[in-house]
């Protein structure tokens, strides 16, 4: 059986994570033992929108800036970020771009590969 692949997804509120995938987060302290994380060596993707056009000033880069702190902490494995600016339903569909990177990323998720040099 393949190794579970986690993908957090999430709007910038308040210049970071959503509430609801911050609480989700926290709850990941239960799998600390003495021994470190159950998630230890697991690979984890990141998917984030935003309203304002910039990364920056949208907040978003705190949330990235967090994720890969976690990751860090975690001794997990970063299979990519995808990250764009996103209003309304439908906003992405009209960035190739951005569509192309999820595409992208979700075809490495599949495959188990890393796009971040090891």
């Amino acid at each position: 059986m393949p190794e579970p692949v986690f993908v957090i997804a999430s709007p910038i509120y308040w210049f970071t994570f959503s509430a609801q995938t911050k609480l989700c987060i926290d709850q990941w302290y239960a799998l600390e033992g003495p021994g470190g994380s159950a998630l230890a060596g697991k690979q984890f993707g990141l998917l984030l929108t935003y309203g304002d056009a910039d990364p920056y000033s949208s907040g978003a880069v705190n949330a990235i800036r967090t994720f890969q702190d976690m990751m860090r902490y975690l001794r997990a494995e970063v299979i990519g970020l995808v990250y764009g600016s996103a209003s309304k339903v439908g906003d992405v569909q009209g960035q190739p771009q951005l569509m192309k990177r999820a595409l992208e990323l979700g075809q490495r998720l599949g495959k188990g590969e890393s796009n971040l040099p090891s």
